[in-house]
């Protein structure tokens, strides 16, 4: 497609990603660790077949296979009856069936783990042979007649026994978001076609329409957690790259209100701190307002700096994460998890650009310090201020 102009990045920052390119050119030191292993790992990919939707073990209620089907990350056999029926949901502790290739989860994650990869090994690298390999995966995954998705997580979430499919399953697009922002890059490259990116507009813009008609996406809507956030960022995403910007522009009021119903006076996301693993939950409901902050940014509405009429919003829960990441003051809600989640150094580091702090400036040098040097997920996708 060779695109020439910068593109619009969701969940990166292109202008950052270039100048880590310049440092990797230039072989800075401080990154080789992490551009080796970023090269290592995308290697690894590149004989890999291409994962679809057709070829998981289980069948899906609709009979088609075209349809992704999983059971919910937290759905476990039942151990009070003797064939695990119904299965019952048990929050935070995941199943690892639900990864197994029997179901979709797992080449889902696996499918958008390498594109992401080998798309970022091309970006600084300049080989085509990476770029070549992830455009493979998504025509696979998206766009071959054969092997393609349908555009809907109508059976995702599914509690054997109980349901075919939750809404709640929708969760599972969010990851697409961070995936659209490989394809811009690899847009770059000649291995991804201007038919090719039609073609994937056209299945955004049904997964979008699938998302404001259909039963499941009108229930997480009205979610007043983080899958009202996440439903509201995919169809802004969504709608952004598939090029229909009113509607994109739509839910950048529905985030307003969605800061009015989740935030506490003192910058808690109140739902999230109620579950288990809640600073891990606390962190990726704070980091949906981000990705509907940076669409925001797109569309020319600044959802960083908006307040509710009581000073509620994004920087307001900033500042509240920042002693406990910053591992001054202990978390005061439950807990099962064993560390930090890795989402926290990319949340603040973009933070400290945006709102030109010093405290988040101080908390993600804290958090930076903790990442390995072969970590290329965070030494390559951003960098301090």
């Amino acid at each position: 497609m060779k695109q020439t102009t910068a593109p619009t990045l969701i969940q990166l920052d292109y202008e950052e990603l270039v100048r880590i390119r310049d440092r990797v050119k230039a072989n800075e030191p401080s990154l080789m660790p992490a551009y080796s292993a970023l090269l290592h790992e995308a290697d690894s990919y590149l004989q890999k077949t291409p994962a679809s939707v057709v070829n998981k073990g289980n069948i899906p209620p609709s009979g088609d296979k075209h349809d992704f089907f999983a059971i919910g990350k937290y759905a476990w056999r039942n151990p009070d009856t003797p064939d695990g029926m119904p299965f019952i949901r048990r929050d935070g502790y995941t199943n690892p069936a639900a990864a197994s290739d029997e179901y979709d989860l797992g080449p889902y994650f696996n499918m958008r783990i390498r594109v992401n990869t080998l798309t970022l090994a091309y970006f600084y690298s300049g080989s085509s042979a990476y770029a070549a390999k992830a455009a493979e995966l998504l025509r696979v995954w998206f766009l071959n007649p054969e092997t393609r998705m349908n555009p809907n997580f109508k059976y995702a979430a599914s509690l054997p026994g109980v349901n075919d499919g939750m809404a709640i399953g929708i969760i599972e697009g969010v990851q697409l978001i961070g995936l659209l922002d490989s394809v811009k890059l690899l847009a770059q490259s000649i291995s991804w076609s201007e038919a090719d990116n039609e073609a994937l507009q056209q299945w955004f813009a049904a997964y979008c329409d699938w998302l404001l008609e259909s039963p499941a996406g009108k229930e997480e809507y009205r979610a007043t957690d983080n899958h009202g956030s996440w439903y509201t960022a995919q169809v802004a995403a969504f709608s952004i790259y598939s090029g229909n910007l009113e509607r994109a522009r739509q839910m950048m009021e529905r985030a307003k209100w969605q800061i009015d119903v989740q935030f506490t006076p003192d910058g808690g996301l109140h739902r999230e701190l109620k579950r288990n693993r809640a600073l891990f939950y606390s962190l990726y409901g704070l980091s949906a307002f981000v990705s509907l902050a940076r669409c925001g940014d797109v569309l020319g509405v600044d959802l960083w700096r908006y307040r509710t009429e009581d000073g509620r919003g994004i920087e307001l829960g900033f500042q509240f994460l920042a002693p406990y990441l910053a591992e001054e003051t202990p978390w005061a809600w439950q807990n099962i998890d064993n560390e930090i989640n890795g989402l926290a150094v990319q949340l603040t580091r973009r933070a400290e650009k945006v709102y030109s702090s010093p405290r988040l400036i101080e908390v993600s040098e804290h958090l930076t310090a903790l990442r390995p040097p072969k970590d290329w997920s965070f030494w390559l996708m951003t960098i301090p201020s």
